[in-house]
């Protein structure tokens, strides 16, 4: 099974600051980084997984972040793929 990194971006713009600050650090604890000094653009990578296992766990990493930081209403768009997910 190949690796395969994700590109994920998000509009949070009916949270809270504090919501805000939440979603981030549940999104880290989940090993999501940041993705340079934009504030919702993050990536993640997984080794040996399945591509539909990584569609799922994306998601599921979303949703529990909107759910512990309160936010009900949270757009988001991922990209999955092979190749590396660069920031200038």
């Amino acid at each position: 099974m190949p690796a395969y990194k994700a590109l994920l971006v998000l509009d949070l713009s009916q949270g809270t600051p504090d919501q805000k600050d939440k979603f981030y650090q549940t999104l880290t604890t989940a090993t999501w980084q940041r993705l340079g000094q934009m504030e919702t653009a993050w990536r993640c990578s997984w080794s040996d997984i399945e591509y539909d296992k990584a569609v799922d766990e994306i998601k599921d990493d979303v949703n529990k972040a909107a759910l512990a930081a309160g936010i009900q209403r949270y757009p988001y768009a991922f990209q999955l793929g092979t190749n590396t997910v660069k920031s200038f």
